[in-house]
């Protein structure tokens, strides 16, 4: 097949891994992928095996099937010659989707359970299942990296919407000093002028012990789950929390409210499932602090758990869903 991908950026934020995982799949399955995106160059933090183009090539070339999941390239998606157009939504309030949930001519998808449902009551048409993304082979444990103290504790860093919870998160751990035993607090962010200028160390309420990770690489980042005990994601709104997962892969015990991680998180099984107040995120981090039978248990459990959501079971269920249509 002759898949396009339409992108606004190739930078590591909004769900642009997502594109770039799937495209490297259908790549490697002997599929034509093209990514579009305004600048037309290959994305340098994650490696791509397909073609990379700018937006005017889409006007004058043909796809079997165009993907796109955001509003800024939705005009040039849809007016792109493709046999079939998917809109793929990855988050609740998502801009781009009025206009695709407008078209009847627009194949639409969703990446959580929750927002399946939730797209499929309004469109009041099928929305396809666009639920998954890990490479387990990247995202592993390495136990030697997990020290036995202090205790480390890992969260998304980025504080530019309020959705991420990560200064809900601080609060949480900054009341845990002196209630368990000793922790320190890891963040990472990536900052850049084209896509994220904002610092989240700039008045960021950090506990003491908390340092910021800035910029890691991808093998970087997979250290930091490798040597993390616990990760913390406490988002709002979310379609699917990549990070959440990530840390299960890797083996860290995760606590997670339920946006963006009830298609995998089991509460007591694989995770600690908790409200979205400091309270209840202090509780529940705390319980694993304290806990090391349960944090050990919990950690073992993610990686086989996670394992059945990789990039490339989703995205052949992706095909043979549209091929199905």
């Amino acid at each position: 097949m002759r898949i396009g991908l339409f992108l606004p950026h190739v930078g590591v934020f909004g769900g642009v891994r997502r594109f770039l995982e799937l495209g490297n799949e259908w790549a490697g399955a002997g599929h034509e992928v093209t990514l579009h995106h305004p600048l037309g160059t290959p994305p340098t933090w994650l490696g791509f095996a397909g073609r990379t183009a700018g937006l005017a090539e889409a006007q004058t070339s043909e796809s079997d099937l165009a993907i796109c999941g955001e509003a800024q390239t939705f005009p040039v998606f849809r007016a792109h010659r493709a046999r079939r157009h998917l809109y793929y939504c990855v988050l609740d309030g998502d801009p781009g989707l009025p206009p695709a949930l407008a078209d009847p001519g627009v194949l639409l998808m969703a990446n959580s359970g929750p927002l399946r449902r939730s797209l499929a009551r309004r469109a009041r048409r099928p929305v396809l299942d666009g639920l998954g993304g890990i490479r387990p082979e990247q995202f592993s444990p390495r136990p030697a990296l997990r020290a036995a103290a202090p205790l480390r504790v890992l969260l998304n860093g980025r504080r530019s919407r309020a959705k991420k919870g990560t200064d809900l998160v601080l609060r949480a751990l900054g009341g845990l000093v002196g209630r368990a035993p000793a922790f320190e607090t890891l963040l990472f962010d990536t900052v850049d002028a084209a896509t994220n200028r904002q610092d989240p160390r700039d008045g960021a309420p950090l506990p003491p012990g908390a340092r910021f990770v800035m910029n890691p690489t991808q093998d970087e980042l997979v250290a930091l789950y490798q040597s993390s005990h616990v990760f913390v994601a406490a988002e709002r709104k979310a379609g699917w929390c990549n990070t959440a997962l990530e840390a299960l892969a890797c083996g860290c015990a995760l606590v997670c409210t339920t946006s963006g991680t009830t298609d995998f998180a089991r509460h007591d099984e694989n995770a600690l499932v908790s409200w979205r107040h400091p309270w209840a995120l202090r509780a529940a981090i705390r319980r694993l602090l304290v806990d090391a039978p349960l944090r050990e248990r919990l950690s073992a459990a993610g990686p086989a758990s996670a394992a059945p959501w990789n990039w490339a079971a989703l995205a052949r269920k992706i095909l043979a869903q549209v091929e199905a249509v």
